[in-house]
């Protein structure tokens, strides 16, 4: 990956980390949905390795991550995105 791929996959790793996490008074669930909506269309048209690529990515940087919810909302995001089968 190059180092512009890898600071959008970043980017949107905080992003959908932000939404899950933030309190229902900051955004409301079904603002998330609306958010996050259009961007899982959009990784769909991807191939099946470059979604793969994409998880494989957003997985180290989960790997990375200390605090425990953030961990774990870092892990789940590939599946909230719809990059796995």
């Amino acid at each position: 990956m190059t180092p512009l791929e890898r600071t959008l996959a970043k980017a949107l790793t905080e992003i959908v980390i932000w939404l899950d996490l933030s309190d229902a008074d900051d955004i409301a669930p079904e603002a998330t949905i609306k958010v996050l909506e259009p961007v899982v269309i959009l990784l769909q048209d991807l191939s099946d390795q470059n979604r793969q690529a994409l998880a494989d990515l957003i997985n180290q940087f989960a790997q990375q991550e200390t605090a425990p919810d953030r961990h774990l909302t870092a892990w789940e995001t590939p599946e909230t995105l719809g990059l796995l089968d």
